[in-house]
């Protein structure tokens, strides 16, 4: 059983040799993409939209204002923002083949227009001001991911997109407040993902070490999930198993930052570490991960070991 192999039967419930794993990191390029997949001998590899984050250097004039924002019209899979993307994405698939899984990331419209703006607060700022007008800027970006999709399902090669939701932080929206502003541009977002592939990664995103809402996920259409087990209270891996609907497959288990073992631990640490997730979540329907991206100074070697763990696991 190659790697790509046991990641997808993984995301299927179906047999594997050994739990699949897999960490993503804001990699450069896809060079570095594709150099690390196979230095760390990992069995997946996520893009990251690095240089794509938002679309303030893809756009001729300022996007600071919402009178700014109303006057984006939505990318084609033929302008450069998307296009760039689309083939970055085509040849990762093409220099890793057949061996390793391939996906690539997508955000929320919320997420392209808080990256664009560069704030977490300044964001909010913009929704207080008109509603309205915000949601008819969304939709641009709503537009634009759809032609992304397009894009990608047509060229790239790739195996499923990896979807990060974001925003449920306590101090940004009431429960309420989400449900009716962010969850419709969610559901519609995952609905055309899965129409589009079968493989699909749900990461439910605690980036800034805060604690989602993360009862406001819970519902969604997927089969893969990936949290921040670090982060949300009393939701560890096993723990995922009940909260998240069945025959989920759980993703995760490390802690991202450098204080978390996957950075300061040894070998023997992160070995032992790694077979005692095993044996206490289960081997089925689990890929091991962390809670985020991962800095790019981590050591392949550490990835390494939890690759050789699995497979000590298993003999």
């Amino acid at each position: 059983m190659n790697s790509k192999e046991r990641m997808l039967n993984a995301m299927k419930g179906k047999p594997v040799d050994r739990v699949p794993v897999t960490f993503f990191a804001h990699q450069p390029s896809g060079t570095a993409h594709i150099n690390w997949v196979k230095n760390t001998g990992m069995d997946a590899i996520a893009i990251e939209p690095e240089g794509y984050y938002g679309i303030h250097r893809h756009w001729d004039a300022p996007l600071k204002t919402l009178d700014d924002f109303k006057k984006l019209r939505p990318f084609t899979k033929r302008d450069p923002y998307l296009a760039g993307q689309i083939d970055r994405a085509a040849r990762v698939v093409d220099a890793i083949g057949d061996e390793k899984a391939v996906f690539t990331m997508l955000f929320t419209p919320f997420s392209m227009m808080k990256h664009t703006l560069q704030s977490e607060t300044g964001i909010m700022d913009l929704w207080r001001e008109n509603e309205k007008a915000f949601l008819q800027v969304m939709d641009v970006f709503e537009e634009t991911n759809l032609a992304f999709l397009e894009g990608l399902k047509e060229r790239s090669g790739l195996d499923g997109i990896f979807v990060s939701f974001q925003n449920a932080e306590k101090w940004r929206f009431t429960p309420d407040e989400y449900r009716e502003i962010l969850t419709p541009y969610d559901k519609r977002l995952l609905a055309a993902i899965n129409a589009a592939y079968d493989y699909n990664i749900v990461h439910l995103c605690s980036w800034g070490n805060e604690p989602n809402n993360i009862e406001l996920w819970r519902d969604y259409d997927y089969e893969t999930v990936n949290w921040g087990v670090f982060q949300e209270e009393n939701l560890s891996l096993l723990q995922g198993r009940t909260f998240f609907r069945p025959q989920t497959t759980v993703m995760g288990g490390f802690d991202r930052l450098k204080e978390g073992i996957l950075y300061r631990g040894n070998r023997e640490e992160i070995v032992q570490y790694t077979k005692n997730l095993i044996r206490e979540t289960g081997r089925e329907r689990l890929i091991l991960s962390a809670d985020c991206s991962v800095e790019t100074d981590l050591p392949d070697e550490h990835i390494r070991w939890v690759v050789e763990a699995a497979e000590e696991y298993e003999s």
